[in-house]
């Protein structure tokens, strides 16, 4: 008896090549385009096709069709007998696409649809923890934290303390300062990494026009985190000058210069107190000083350039000018997120553009 072989070969060659694995293989490639149009076709030939399904949801919603990605994925839920694995892989796509749609209640009520083991998973309760933030539960945020950092396996996530400085920071944004400084307080006692919370406990201190509390919190980082002094040095002159102590900035600057003769801030604030104080030529060598170690960048090369001009040094400003549009100009002030490399616009914890953790 002869056996159909070329028969059996096409069917082979058909199912290697259907619409199903064409997709799965143009995920692997990183061609989303043709995963979608085969996956698409894919539910199309089978609509009992669950993982084309899925799939072809978290692409809608990695394309940014939220709505479409919302709608596959409820009405698998809805009109299916699921097997339990596959109800739980669809739920934690839905809540994917609730929280990119920012229905932040309804991805908490999404997720514990969950059985309780894996509504306990990190990344269950990681975006448990950023809905309950987004809706302002602070309370709720923070125990579902707690709940993460215990169950392990939270790679990259940050301490209690960062995150409670992360959700003060938050508040004193929306205006409550009396949750904010709370909240600072306890971030800086959970965790005394968190020492920029000093900062923004300032903030707060200056905005009731208490300038020696304010004062007190700065010179903390100063003291403790010289490293993000140059955060502070600016709110130090003001307060300083308000307190009619304007020249204590003199002996700070001098002071963590001698601890760190690279720090470029403040090199570049010691130089404005010395022209000020009318010592010019120190000041320019101090400028000059700031310069060499910040490289080509814009702040101190202007800061220099000033100088000179002020005090009729043209010719020498003109050579640093020169000197400074022969490189690319950039600010190297300016805090950058080390994960997406988005300029951020004040210090933090936590990227406002792709969500990464700063100081984790």
């Amino acid at each position: 008896m002869r056996f159909p072989l070329v028969p059996i070969r096409r069917r082979r060659r058909r199912k290697e090549e259907s619409p199903y694995q064409l997709g799965i293989d143009a995920l692997i490639a990183g061609n989303r385009d043709a995963a979608m149009k085969h996956l698409a076709d894919a539910v199309r030939d089978d609509p009992r096709n669950l993982d084309a399904y899925v799939k072809l949801g978290n692409l809608l919603r990695e394309r940014g069709h939220i709505r479409q990605a919302i709608q596959v994925h409820r009405e698998l839920l809805v009109k299916r007998k699921l097997p339990s694995a596959a109800r739980s892989e669809i739920v934690r796509s839905l809540a994917l696409d609730l929280a990119q749609a920012e229905n932040w209640r309804d991805v908490i009520a999404t997720l514990k649809q969950l059985p309780r083991g894996e509504r306990n998973e990190p990344k269950a309760l990681a975006l448990t923890r950023d809905a309950y933030e987004a809706l302002g539960d602070f309370e709720h945020a923070v125990t579902t934290h707690k709940d993460l950092l215990k169950a392990g396996g939270a790679k990259g996530e940050p301490s209690l303390g960062i995150y409670r400085a992360h959700l003060a920071l938050l508040a004193m944004k929306k205006g409550d300062q009396a949750r904010a400084r709370a909240e600072f307080r306890a971030a800086l006692k959970d965790d005394a990494s968190a020492a920029i919370a000093n900062l923004y406990l300032g903030d707060i201190a200056a905005a009731e026009e208490d300038n020696e509390r304010a004062i007190a919190y700065w010179m903390k980082i100063v003291t403790d985190k010289p490293a993000c002094a140059h955060f502070v040095f600016d709110r130090l002159e003001k307060a300083y000058f308000e307190v009619g102590d304007y020249g204590r900035m003199m002996g700070i600057y001098e002071d963590v210069v001698s601890k760190a003769p690279s720090n470029v801030h403040a090199l570049s604030g010691l130089a404005r107190m010395l022209e000020r104080k009318g010592t010019i030529d120190e000041a320019i060598r101090v400028a000059y000083e700031a310069v060499k170690h910040e490289g080509s960048s814009l702040a101190g090369h202007r800061q220099l350039i000033e100088l000179l001009v002020r005090n009729e040094r043209h010719k020498e400003a003109s050579k640093v000018a020169e000197a400074l549009l022969a490189e690319r100009v950039t600010d190297p002030w300016a805090p950058v997120c080390s994960a997406c490399g988005k300029t951020l616009k004040e210090p933090g914890w936590r990227c406002p553009s792709c969500r990464a953790w700063l100081h984790a």
